[in-house]
């Protein structure tokens, strides 16, 4: 990323901060890959396209955070009332409020040690035939399979998105993360292919050669969320014979762009561009997705709703339908195995893998169960 790159995210991060924490961690990286994408298309049109696309985050910034900066200035002298009261309390001796587990100040109190995690062997990189390393992460039983393995949205990203999900796992279990190339540990690539411009050919490519390359036992199970979801299923019809079971988090469906444009095309404006749609695993409009699997399948689907503030070009009855057609296609992709399974998980936004872990890599725990207990009634027949 160059100099300038990181200057437009910085100042990118930077409004965003005025926005909600609830918006930030459900839908902060998806707004930050929707900015670099229109900056990415601005360059190609000049400065004036620049300024324009600018202009937009500013404005919606301001639209959507002013409400809030409101409320929170009627609330300063309340709040500074109740700073004082608290103060008090604690200089009388009062080291909770009720049974509130913030403490204030109580010296004869011990700190909680944090429960203990479960321990990543070192972490490697590994040589793909180009020459390119990539930065691998495994634990659990090394013995173990299926292995698990945990990858990246389209190519994107790093296993530190997956953290919380593998500390998780029963250490029975062989499961293992990846920085993917010209992402966090992994080798950079070079500046005039970005990493969110690779084709999914390409990525899926890599991918292949670099299990091969770090010997990671098949079969595998893979875990993909958002856009990774058409990743896996895109894997796993090219490499069939490597995947055992796929757990879908709240996965990105390949008939979305031409389904969602029907709804509104301000979405997205490439909807309808060949090269986009072939580079990113879209189908063209109105061509249904044929991909079939009959293996153990795990659909993850996010309960709470994309709030109109993400969206403030659709109207309600827009949004509405925006939703329903994002839960049509869980329930799609969870029947394209005689296997499947969905669940909603409760209170659970788009990045679930960050916001309940615990559900995700139960689901995980489940699906290998599903697959070893299918092993072993193969090989009693």
């Amino acid at each position: 990323m160059s100099r300038l790159d990181q200057l437009h995210s910085f100042l990118f991060d930077r409004l965003l901060m005025f926005q909600s924490d609830d918006l930030i961690a459900h839908y902060g990286d998806e707004m930050r890959l929707v900015f670099r994408d229109e900056l990415e298309r601005a360059r190609q049109q000049g400065t004036h396209e620049i300024l324009r696309v600018w202009w937009e985050v500013v404005r919606e910034t301001v639209v959507l955070s002013a409400p809030r900066c409101l409320e929170r200035a009627q609330l300063v002298m309340a709040a500074t009332t109740v700073a004082c009261t608290l103060t008090l309390g604690t200089a009388l001796g009062f080291c909770r409020v009720g049974n509130s587990s913030i403490v204030h100040a109580c010296a004869q109190e011990r700190p909680v040690s944090p429960a203990p995690t479960q321990q990543h062997e070192l972490s490697r990189l590994v040589q793909l035939p180009t020459g390119q390393h990539m930065f691998l992460e495994c634990s659990g039983d090394q013995d173990a399979v299926p292995t698990v393995i945990l990858a990246t949205g389209r190519g994107l990203g790093t296993a530190d998105a997956w953290a919380k999900v593998q500390e998780r796992v029963r250490p029975t279990i062989r499961i293992c993360s990846y920085d993917a190339l010209g992402a966090g540990r992994s080798d950079h690539l070079p500046n005039e292919a970005p990493p969110q411009r690779r084709p999914i050919d390409e990525v899926i490519s890599d991918a292949h050669a670099f299990f091969e390359s770090a010997h990671l036992k098949q079969p595998f199970v893979l875990v993909g969320a958002s856009d990774g979801g058409i990743l896996l299923r895109r894997y796993q019809q090219a490499y069939s014979h490597e995947i055992a079971g796929l757990v879908f988090v709240d996965s990105a469906h390949e008939e979305q762009e031409w389904r969602m444009a029907a709804i509104s095309n301000q979405l997205d404006p490439k909807w309808n561009d060949p090269t986009f749609q072939r580079d990113n695993g879209y189908l063209p409009d109105h061509q249904k997705l044929a991909w079939h699997a009959d293996i153990p399948l795990i659909v993850l689907e996010r309960t709470e709703k994309v709030p109109a503030s993400v969206f403030p070009m659709l109207n309600p009855q827009q949004l509405d339908a925006l939703n329903a057609e994002w839960h049509d296609h869980q329930i799609d992709l969870a029947k394209r195995s005689r296997y499947g399974q969905l669940r909603a998980i409760t209170d659970s936004g788009h990045f679930m893998h960050q916001q309940k872990p615990d559900a995700v890599a139960e689901a995980i725990q489940d699906l290998v169960q599903q697959v070893q207990a299918k092993t072993r009634c193969a090989r009693c027949s």
